[in-house]
């Protein structure tokens, strides 16, 4: 059996008419069961994973992270976290003596201005079912401070 045009397009309207009415009647509940994320929000220190990982692995200690990059000559560098996250290097947040969020994309001058600050961070979990999700950041902010939009579209 063919169809003409007519009959494909009462097809398509009938298929409209019945989504549209289903939005309707089931509002946000459609837009939840099809995969928005929950926004959360965590509190931590933002450091730079790469210098954080060495510095356990070869002290057995979160040490360097807690001090921000502590130098082999005893000095604090705060500039070094600053310059890693610029270059490019993953971000993390460490929070009780460990890291609770591995973040998704790494906005350089967004994220450097934040190294090793107190911060609270705004965002998602990404993918489901798995034990290891990145956190997907949208906005940050330290202390009580104004929040900052992080863009993980862009990473530069």
């Amino acid at each position: 059996m063919r169809f003409n045009n007519y009959s494909k397009q009462g097809l398509v309207m009938a298929a409209v008419a019945l989504t549209v009415l289903a939005v309707s009647f089931f509002g946000t509940d459609v837009a939840a069961q099809m995969g928005q994320p929950e926004t959360v929000s965590l509190r931590g220190t933002l450091i730079d994973l790469s210098c954080a990982a060495k510095g356990n692995a070869m002290m057995n200690s979160w040490d360097n992270t807690g001090q921000d990059h502590m130098m082999p000559d005893g000095n604090v560098q705060k500039s070094c976290a600053t310059m890693c996250l610029m270059g490019g290097q993953p971000a993390a947040l460490f929070a009780d003596n460990q890291i609770t969020a591995v973040l998704a994309c790494n906005p350089r001058a967004t994220l450097a201005a934040y190294a090793a600050q107190s911060v609270e961070l705004q965002g998602f979990w990404a993918g489901a079912g798995s034990d290891v999700k990145p956190f997907v950041p949208t906005r940050i902010r330290a202390g009580s401070g104004a929040w900052e939009d992080v863009d993980c579209a862009t990473m530069n």
